[in-house]
């Protein structure tokens, strides 16, 4: 036993000398027999000619629908299916709430809500000085440390590095004259995974996986999640100096999708900032490995991205995307805008539908964001009080 081991772990360090010394001097590795007749074996090569007969059979352009405000219903109806997205019935209870220390006179308090096994840490940033009740931007990151980045607070190494860069949305939507709402998204920050012994490098891989065998997308919970905290913000936001008649929302990457979505299903919500979100499934997603939670099985059967867009037609819905994006760039974002114009068009509001570019990559461009964005909702009639607040 001891001789045969001793030759098995002889034999693997050659192999692992060879990998090593070919991935030197070749850049790869690869041990397998050549296909024959050029075949190529890999499975994305199936997936990737099956896009092209992808029937899309809801699709605005493929329906057969004439009037768009039926489409928009049997499209949202499908959607819902598709996401595993759910209402609860009642709104969520606060179990604790905390103050939240923040620089500067500006008032943070978090409130921890549940609504049956959901847990969902919800953190309300306003200014010192209101004269009324605030109107409200949703705030959401993606794949970052957590919520707290929203109103600059520095917890992780990686932070300052994304605040430099424009990861405070709170405190960037207080200056515009909202009330900020941080959602903690689930599998980040506060609701990263804590309970599993041995859990995936990827913060959201065993989430994925678990929602599916529910019938779920973790995509579709996190769409839920909005609407339960929106229907928190309906039974108490008077009294936290907010005005929950007025809802936009905003993020960037996997918070971007989020906030797109819950705005495509949840028509409460009046305007959306997606930053980093949005492109063709077929060449953006459907073209990449890494994270699934964006993934929602049997979408290309009935819809496109460009269609979710659609969805949100006629509320403001700014697209945003650096030049430089390596997983959404700006040319997916662009072309994706200009498909879904058509609706916005038959619904009387093509200026409410835009995409503007940042220079760089993956990430939010506040500069290039806000003064468009106030412009669309200033001209969609949102007007609220103080000098601001043209939403």
């Amino acid at each position: 036993m001891i001789s045969c081991s001793l030759a098995a772990r002889m034999k693997a360090y050659r192999l692992a000398l060879a990998r090593r010394w070919a991935i030197f001097f070749t850049g790869r590795f690869d041990p397998y027999p050549r296909p024959p007749g050029g075949m190529d074996l890999s499975p994305s090569h199936a997936h990737l000619n099956a896009y092209e007969e992808a029937p899309l059979l809801l699709s605005w352009n493929r329906a057969g629908i004439a009037d768009a405000v039926e489409w928009q219903n049997k499209a949202r109806d499908k959607l819902t299916e598709l996401l595993g997205y759910e209402r609860t019935q009642t709104p969520p209870l606060v179990v604790e709430s905390r103050d939240v220390h923040i620089p500067g006179g500006i008032k943070g308090h978090c409130y921890y809500l549940v609504a049956g096994s959901v847990s969902i840490p919800v953190t309300v940033i306003l200014p010192a000085a209101r004269n009324a009740p605030l109107p409200v931007m949703l705030c959401l990151h993606g794949h970052n440390s957590g919520a707290h980045l929203s109103w600059a607070e520095e917890r992780m190494p990686d932070d300052p590095n994304k605040l430099v860069v424009g990861a405070d949305y709170a405190l960037q939507a207080m200056r515009q004259g909202y009330g900020a709402v941080c959602i903690e998204q689930s599998c980040f920050g506060e609701r990263r995974e804590q309970l599993l012994p041995r859990c995936a490098a990827h913060p959201c891989s065993a989430a994925v996986r678990h929602a599916l065998l529910l019938g779920h997308t973790l995509l579709g919970e996190r769409v839920s999640d909005v609407s339960t905290v929106i229907d928190w913000l309906q039974a108490e936001g008077n009294g936290l100096g907010l005005d929950p008649t007025h809802i936009h929302v905003m993020g960037n990457s996997a918070g971007g999708e989020t906030g797109l979505y819950a705005a495509a299903l949840d028509l409460r919500i009046g305007g959306v900032i997606a930053s980093g979100c949005i492109g063709a499934y077929r060449k953006t997603i459907g073209k990449r490995g890494g994270c699934a939670d964006a993934v929602i099985p049997g979408i290309l059967k009935w819809l496109e991205n460009d269609d979710i867009l659609r969805l949100c037609a006629p509320r403001p819905l700014l697209a945003v995307s650096g030049v430089r994006d390596h997983l959404y760039p700006f040319s997916s974002v662009a072309e994706t805008v200009v498909s879904a114009k058509d609706i916005y068009g038959i619904l009387g509001a093509v200026e409410m539908l835009r995409a503007v570019s940042g220079p760089d990559g993956h990430r939010f461009y506040p500069d290039q964001t806000w003064p468009v964005f106030l412009e669309m909702t200033q001209a969609a009639n949102y007007t609220f009080g103080g000098p601001h607040t043209h939403l």
